[in-house]
Formats: structure tokens, C-alpha cells, sequence
């Protein structure tokens, strides 16, 4: 009994899996004891978050009609709630923590007009951007083949669609060259460094690194401005650190993420494998990490604090999926923006102030925008890249 109130607690949080949601509806569908439980614990929850009172037998319906409608669409549904303590004035029910089966009921008004939209799918145009140590800048397409070099014509690196692997040859280097590689919106991509390093770089990133780590040089040191996913080969001798505006990860071999965005109020760091050392530049004392826990330093109170967190939460868009975790619509729009390479101008508080957490797949910007607007209804233009929600 004990792991199916667990199961339905992850239900009600928004962190079942998809093997446990199949696992809750056999369950409830075994007999009408089971049901009455779920109900039960439907209503406490919304009882004790003093949310509007919930239809606990709707809710268990729009269960069902969520595994069903997932099963028809074949894992393509998207799944979107609104968290506890939205505006008072806002009457939603339990309809608005499982909005999947809405996808087949698209407001045609929105629809029309987004038939242009560019997803990320056709931001092709947009290039890699390369810049080597005395200022030349070399392009890439994210697609090409070609291997990248100098304008000497030595080599950079191999390039294999969303993958570049820097050449190694540190043979006899005294000084470090450094590159510095710019990510565009609209795309991920794999970078592979000299030493062996794996380096995922997320949407509208750059980072600056060696071509060649030398020796002789105490730390492996990288510069990020943006979110990296790190896979760090392990060297004792020379510590991997990567610097940001605010602070620094020390590493010796893990793998972490880092997100520090320019228009972000915090830093992020949040550690999958091994240990990490993060350094505010503003605090003497180093704070350390474990697996499964993340550090956040406040931009506005130069803060650092850690949590244990479900670190598939922070490195999800690896895979190409966006999962929002209890994140206000103002800052969704920061991260739609960077992903589909899109503008979003929204002056409608109430949405903006409003909190979701759902989980995104394959779908484009269109789609989701779509089921954003059956949470909260509101209504947007959209003329080429630009989307803008009315007020």
C-alpha cells in the first residue's frame, strides 16, 4: 500500500513517471477500494494547499483519460499543471493539472495564426560561431561535415553535424590559445575537448576554452556564459574549473551542469556524478557538493545555498525536452525564447505570475503555447519570430 500513496503523491506533485503512471491505472482499475483511496488522497492535497475545492471522481476520470490519450498519441501528449496557490480568483479545478487530452482541441483562432512560426526545425540559418585567438571568427553550419581550421590551415577540429572534436596537439605548447565557441538559439551541441572532456552546450551559450590544455598549467580552466552540461575526464594533477561572472565549479572528473544565463537571477549548478567545489567569488569559504544536490547563487543577495533535486529536471534538454518544474510563465518565456529561437512579449501579469509544471517532448513552440492558453485563457499574435500575449 505504502508505494501506491507514493505513486499517487507523485501524481499530485508532477514527478510520476511514465512506468508509474500505467502502474497507478492498473491499480485503480483492480477494484473500487483502490479508487476511493486515490480520491481521498485527491482532496487532502487540495485541502491542505488551500487550493478551490476539487472534484476528486473528475479527478480520477481525467487520470484515465490522461494514460488513454497517451496511448493514442503514442508518448506525444503533453502533460502541464498548474501548481498550488495561483490566484484566488482563478477557478481551476483538477482539470488544469492533467491538460493532455487538450491537445486535440486547439483553439483554431491560435492555430491560424501560427502557421509560419518557425520552430526549431528550420532555424537552420543560423550558424556556430568560432573565434580563435587573434580575433578571426569562422562560421560553421550545425548541420556541416567539415572539419574546422585556422586561417593557416592547421586544425581545429573534426566536425560531425552537432558534434566538434578538438584536435589534440599540445606536443611542445608553451602557451595556452584560446577558442571561444557562441551557440546560437534554437540549437544544442556537443563539443569534445582536447583532453577528453564532454561538453553539451545548451541554447544561446558561449565558452571559451583552451584548445590545448598545457602541463605545465596548475587547472584545466573554461569560461561559461549561458548552460554547459560537463562529462569532465578525470586528472588530479589539473583540476577542471569552470569560471563564470559570479563564481567557479573545481572539479578533478564528474559530471555536473551549470547554467548562468546573463538575464538569469541565479546560477545553477547541479551535480549528477562524483563531487564539485563551488566558489562564490564574494565568499571565502568553498561550498561542496554531493550527487543529486545543486547549488544556487542569488545574483541580487550573493547568497549560495544547496538542495537535493531530481537533477533530470536541469539536464532534460539534452534529450530536446523541456520539463518545468514549479517555474512562473515569466520564466518559461525565457526559456521558449532560447529554445525556438523566438520573441515573447507578455505584459499580462496574471499569467506571468502564474506557476506550472509540465513536460514537454517533440513538440515546437506552437503546441505549447497552445496548452498554455487552456490553463490560463489569454490570446497572442504571432508575425515570424515574434509572439505577443495580450494583456
Amino acid at each position: 500500500m505504502d508505494n501506491y500513496l507514493t505513486i499517487i503523491e507523485k501524481y499530485l506533485k508532477g514527478s510520476i513517471s511514465s512506468l508509474e503512471k500505467e502502474t497507478l491505472k492498473e491499480w485503480l482499475q483492480q477494484k473500487q477500494e483502490h479508487r476511493d483511496i486515490f480520491e481521498k488522497k485527491v482532496t487532502q492535497w487540495h485541502a491542505s494547499s488551500k487550493d478551490i475545492s476539487v472534484d476528486s471522481d473528475q479527478a480520477f476520470n481525467r487520470f484515465l483519460d490522461l494514460i488513454q490519450e497517451k496511448e493514442l498519441e503514442e508518448r506525444k501528449v503533453i502533460t502541464l499543471k498548474t501548481l498550488k496557490r495561483v490566484f484566488q480568483y482563478a477557478a481551476i479545478l483538477i482539470g488544469v493539472l492533467v491538460l493532455g487530452y487538450y491537445l486535440s482541441r486547439l483553439n483554431p483562432s491560435n492555430v491560424d495564426k501560427v502557421d509560419n512560426l518557425v520552430s526549431t526545425e528550420t532555424v537552420k540559418e543560423d550558424k556556430i560561431k568560432i573565434v580563435q585567438e587573434d580575433g578571426t571568427i569562422t562560421y560553421i553550419d550545425i548541420n556541416s561535415l567539415s572539419d574546422v581550421v585556422t586561417a593557416n590551415g592547421s586544425m581545429i577540429g573534426k566536425k560531425d553535424r552537432d558534434k566538434l572534436v578538438i584536435s589534440d596537439d599540445a606536443k611542445n605548447l608553451e602557451e595556452i590559445e584560446y577558442l571561444e565557441i557562441s551557440i546560437p538559439k534554437g540549437e544544442i551541441f556537443q563539443l569534445s575537448l582536447s583532453d577528453g572532456t564532454k561538453v553539451w552546450m545548451n541554447a544561446d551559450s558561449k565558452l571559451k576554452f583552451p584548445k590545448n590544455f598545457i602541463a605545465k598549467e596548475a587547472n584545466r580552466v573554461v569560461y561559461l556564459e549561458g548552460e554547459a552540461f560537463f562529462d569532465v575526464t578525470t586528472n588530479k594533477a589539473q583540476p577542471f574549473i569552470v569560471k563564470t561572472k559570479e563564481m567557479d565549479v573545481k572539479v578533478l572528473g564528474t559530471q555536473f551542469n551549470v547554467s548562468s544565463y546573463v538575464e538569469d537571477s541565479t546560477i545553477k549548478t547541479t551535480l549528477v556524478e562524483g563531487s564539485v567545489a563551488i566558489n562564490a567569488k564574494n565568499k571565502l569559504e568553498e561550498l561542496k557538493l554531493k550527487p543529486n544536490y545543486q547549488a544556487v547563487y542569488s545574483k541580487y543577495d550573493k547568497v549560495i545555498a544547496k538542495k537535493k533535486v531530481n537533477t533530470m529536471l536541469f539536464t532534460s534538454w539534452m534529450q530536446k525536452k523541456m520539463i518545468i518544474h514549479n517555474e512562473s510563465f515569466a520564466e518559461v518565456i525565457k526559456r521558449l525564447e532560447r529554445t525556438y529561437n523566438v520573441e515573447i512579449v507578455s505584459t499580462n501579469q496574471r499569467l506571468n505570475n502564474t506557476r506550472f509544471t509540465g513536460e514537454f517532448d517533440t513538440e515546437n513552440v506552437k503546441q505549447i503555447l497552445s496548452v498554455f492558453s487552456k490553463t490560463i485563457n489569454f490570446n497572442y499574435e504571432i508575425e515570424n519570430k515574434r509572439i505577443v500575449i495580450a494583456p
